[in-house]
């Protein structure tokens, strides 16, 4: 009797994609038409993962040097009205039959997310930085930076160009600039997971200096280098859903910003240098620009320290 198992070999064999928990999602908001924009993502993505999600405003402190009953008044008026606009969010039609609660803390909006995000175990961070001119511009565009910067978890920042009415719950599209550095590798896993999550085909874009363009023969002499990352990449994503590997030549902003719009990519993942090294120079690099012009969300992520 030939006891030697049968192996089908039409049989579809599909890679394990990365398993990725996202638990708890920090959802931070300061009410505004840029914070809201992001609901709609927050809400399909705790619903992919079924996660909980924790809606968090944080109140700075009342800047004065005499403390009088008014400024006292004031401080507690003002506590009161944004945890009573956080609960109300609760209600809302994309949060109101998930698993969520409402988080108002006092101080400095950074710091407080940032100990929200250790006190909890969060797993991803939402966050708008919205183009305003002023004090609410310069509040918004610290947090968001200081969180690209330093938060222990990724971050899915949506930049002033981002509208809620242009957010799409159906993720589709996803460009994934890399440079093949371990760096900009640390966002894969969860790139890879949320494709397979919604079906979402992929574009691996690797951005060379244009004078290497200007060769005549550039596409033929980068072709090892598209092998390399279809080799690095291709195994870990799931076949069912397509996937590319693009060469290009340019300014890395402008092309990747190209390929998003070309691609109707609706989410952008990055992987960014670790803390130490961006820590004054952040503002000026690739992530924190395309975070500011593309026209759909960013997800960064930091290797770990």
């Amino acid at each position: 009797m030939n006891t030697t198992a049968k192996i089908n070999p039409t049989a579809v064999v599909i890679p394990i994609t990365p398993t990725i928990e996202l638990a708890r999602i920090l959802y931070a908001t300061d009410f505004s038409e840029a914070s809201l924009a992001a609901l709609p993502m927050v809400s399909t993505i705790a619903r992919k993962y079924q996660s909980q999600v924790l809606v968090a405003h944080i109140c700075e402190p009342l800047v004065s040097t005499v403390v009088t009953p008014e400024t006292i008044d004031l401080g507690t008026f003002i506590r009161n009205e944004a945890h009573a606009k956080t609960e109300a969010l609760l209600s809302t039609p994309e949060l109101r039959d998930l698993s969520a609660m409402a988080v108002v803390h006092e101080g400095t909006p950074a710091t407080e997310l940032k100990r929200i995000v250790r006190d909890q175990n969060v797993d991803l961070v939402v966050v708008s930085t919205h183009g305003r001119t002023g004090l609410k511009h310069l509040v918004m565009g610290s947090v968001a930076e200081e969180l690209i910067r330093s938060a222990t978890c990724p971050v899915l920042a949506l930049g002033p160009h981002v509208a809620k009415s242009s957010m799409s719950t159906d993720l589709k599209h996803i460009l994934f600039p890399t440079d093949l550095s371990e760096e900009s590798r640390a966002v894969f896993p969860h790139l890879a997971s949320l494709a397979s999550e919604y079906g979402a085909s992929i574009t691996v874009l690797q951005v060379l200096p244009i004078e290497t363009g200007t060769n005549p023969d550039a596409r033929v002499l980068t072709e090892p280098l598209r092998h390399e990352m279809k080799n690095l990449f291709a195994p870990r994503l799931d076949p069912r859903y397509p996937a590319e590997f693009v060469i290009d030549f340019g300014d890395p902003v402008e092309r990747i910003l190209a390929h998003a719009k070309t691609g109707e990519a609706g989410l952008i993942g990055l992987g960014v240098r670790k803390a130490g090294e961006i820590t004054t120079h952040l503002r000026n690099t690739v992530t924190y620009r395309v975070v500011l012009q593309a026209h759909c969300p960013v997800l960064t992520t930091r290797l770990p320290e």
